[in-house]
């Protein structure tokens, strides 16, 4: 517990234990998981979770994506990348960088996405959502986010060995970088970046100015991960410079920094690499020492604190050093201490080998006894499965029984409510049939009594007047007389285009548009000094029911009637239109019409009432329409269905 203590981390554990309420404490761990670089693994692991779980009893978003990047820090700490990718990702599509308070968390969350890319060397997807980030930070003004990620991807161009181009990028973060404490944390990071890239330039006294003051600004920020980082490559450099001594001084502080972060198997690989550099820079007796000093044993509660003393008692951990101190001794030259070492190795060999083989062998008898209860509870297990089974079948027959009977039913009542909405449906249609054959009948029978009764009088008035002289009468008796004549000449034409009309089962656009023509053929003779025609552009034709067809022919002889007697026109066209939607347009070339309204409909007249009327009752559209240059159109079509 006392490990990774910054005097940062002290501070931050303190407002957690000083915490008074839940959401206090949990900003104090939010904040403390931010050190992730410093905090020993173990910590950073149980605070990361604690923050998620009650950041999710909170129930507040940005803490929870807060919390939720900790634990992926945490996962990418103990090398897990992919499940660090795995959750950093929810907390990418939960957040916009257009939103201003979810800005921040977005830029921390692709930041990390970025690194634990780089930790599984898929550098061009690292590069891609670093391209990206400055791009819109750019956007935003955001100095910090650009200089962090800019030097990130001068880092990735040091991971390549391009240090031209990570140069070029580390000097452009530089750039932005101000007096601001804030810059400070990634000044750091840009002036080590910067050694790192003059290092592999062959540079070196560029190198050793930036990696001093990178070591410098770590120890100030106490980032213990980048500061083991930097010691690491200040060691290296100093190495090539030819300053042996700073070169192990800097290893030996990058050893310490290192115990205080990770657990003793990192310990092992940092020490065999203090090792190798002494055998590197000649230093064997060093390397010699350091090995026995490492090769230890004892008893870990017998160690005073303080005393600083390392005990190595495992078995595997020691057959490392003695495999450094064989290679110490055959490079010494020292054949006996080489034979001697050797034989330990192989007797730590030989031991790891029967430990392993007891190990195995106890492995096999508890799986063996392991095997047994299993097989028992198996037992146990299936006879109890038999009897639910059983159950189960028997419960299934019952059900499926119900389900067949239950659709018989439904079917037998779907086949009676079928029979009876077929009958109900039968009675409707031979009424309905009855209804038509009815009124066919009786159309019928009124055309024949028009024809027979009121046509043959009517017929005979209009010869007995046509008998009568009249000139013996006085000119008031004479008009009067002309008068009866034209009435009754006019009924016994309307009668013969009733009776015309009822006396056909259905009537084609064509018939009626012959008997137009006929109706015209009369008119000419009253109205000798205007020219009438038929216009036929009928293409399919069409089948109207008689009513419908009387209904049409009395709509189209009123129109024709009043463009004669009104309109003063020289010309009267009627255009019958025949298809899928048809039309019949009456139309004169006079004054025109006055007493319109909306889009040149009528509405006053009693014939021009009656035309509507008729219109409306058939379903179709009338409508009177200006003519260019003068003049009215009166147009019936049908309604579109």
């Amino acid at each position: 517990m006392a490990t990774a203590q910054t005097k940062t981390i002290d501070s931050l554990l303190s407002m957690i234990y000083k915490a008074k309420g839940e959401q206090e404490k949990l900003v104090a761990m939010i904040n403390l998981c931010e050190e992730y670089q410093s905090l020993n693994r173990d910590t950073l692991d149980y605070y990361s979770f604690k923050a998620l779980e009650l950041s999710k009893k909170a129930g507040d978003k940005k803490l929870i994506d807060l919390a939720a990047i900790a634990v992926a820090d945490d996962y990418y700490r103990w090398g897990w990348g992919d499940s660090a990718l795995a959750t950093i990702a929810p907390v990418l599509k939960n957040n916009s960088v257009t939103m201003p308070a979810e800005r921040a968390v977005y830029f921390k969350a692709a930041r990390r996405q970025a690194l634990y890319f780089s930790s599984k060397m898929k550098l061009p997807e690292a590069l891609d959502v670093l391209y990206k980030l400055v791009n819109e930070a750019e956007q935003y003004n955001d100095t910090i986010v650009i200089t962090t990620n800019l030097n990130t991807i001068g880092s990735i161009s040091l991971l390549r060995e391009s240090p031209q181009v990570a140069l070029g990028w580390l000097n452009k973060a530089k750039g932005f970088l101000t007096s601001d404490a804030r810059f400070d944390a990634v000044r750091a990071a840009i002036y080590v970046n910067l050694s790192e890239g003059y290092f592999l330039d062959n540079r070196l006294d560029s190198a050793v100015y930036y990696i001093e003051k990178g070591v410098q600004f770590f120890m100030v920020q106490q980032n213990l991960m980048s500061l083991a980082l930097a010691l690491q490559r200040q060691s290296r450099i100093l190495l090539k410079k030819g300053d042996v001594a700073g070169a192990e001084s800097a290893l030996k502080d990058m050893i310490e920094v290192r115990k205080s972060t990770h657990d003793g198997g990192v310990w092992v690989d940092d020490n065999i690499s203090l090792i190798d550099f002494y055998i590197t820079s000649h230093q064997l007796d060093k390397a010699i020492n350091y090995c026995q000093t490492m090769l230890k044993r004892g008893d870990l509660y017998e160690v005073k604190p303080g005393q600083g003393e390392l005990l190595t008692n495992n078995l595997s951990m020691r057959l490392l050093y003695y495999q450094e101190l064989a290679k110490c001794y055959k490079l010494k030259g020292d054949a006996k201490l080489y034979q001697h070492t050797l034989e330990q190795i192989i007797l730590a060999k030989d031991t790891l080998a029967e430990a392993r083989e007891e190990l195995a062998i106890a492995e096999v008898q508890t799986k063996y006894e392991v095997q047994k209860k299993e097989n028992t509870i198996m037992q146990q297990n299936l006879t109890i499965v038999q009897k639910n089974n059983m159950l189960l079948l028997s419960l299934s027959i019952a059900i499926i029984v119900a389900v067949i009977v239950f659709f018989l039913f439904r079917d037998y009542r779907k086949k009676q409510k079928l029979k009876v909405t077929r009958a109900i449906e039968h009675e409707k249609l031979l009424t309905v049939q009855a209804i038509a054959d009815a009124e066919e009948n009786e159309r019928k029978r009124i055309a024949a009594d028009l024809h027979d009764n009121l046509g043959a009088y009517a017929a005979s008035i209009a010869s007995n007047l046509d008998v009568l002289q009249s000139e013996q009468l006085s000119m008031q008796h004479t008009t009067a007389l002309q008068e009866l004549n034209n009435n009754s000449q006019t009924m016994v034409a309307q009668l013969s285009d009733t009776i015309w009309a009822l006396n056909k089962d259905s009537l084609t656009l064509t018939a009626i548009s012959d008997r137009l023509k006929v109706f015209l053929n009369r008119l000419r003779k009253s109205y000798p000094g205007i020219e009438m025609e038929v216009e036929e552009r009928i293409g399919d034709d069409v089948e109207l029911p008689p009513t419908q067809a009387f209904h049409l022919f009395q709509v189209i002889q009123e129109a024709v009637t009043n463009a004669v007697k009104h309109s003063g026109t020289q010309l009267l066209t009627v255009q019958v239109t025949g298809g899928e939607q048809w039309e019949i347009a009456v139309i004169d070339y006079g004054r025109g019409m006055s007493s319109t309204g909306h889009n040149g409909h009528i509405v006053s007249g009693n014939g021009l009432r009656n035309m509507k009327d008729r219109a409306g009752i058939s379903g179709w559209h009338i409508s009177w329409e200006g003519v260019n240059g003068g003049g009215t159109a009166v147009v019936v079509r049908s309604m579109e269905d």
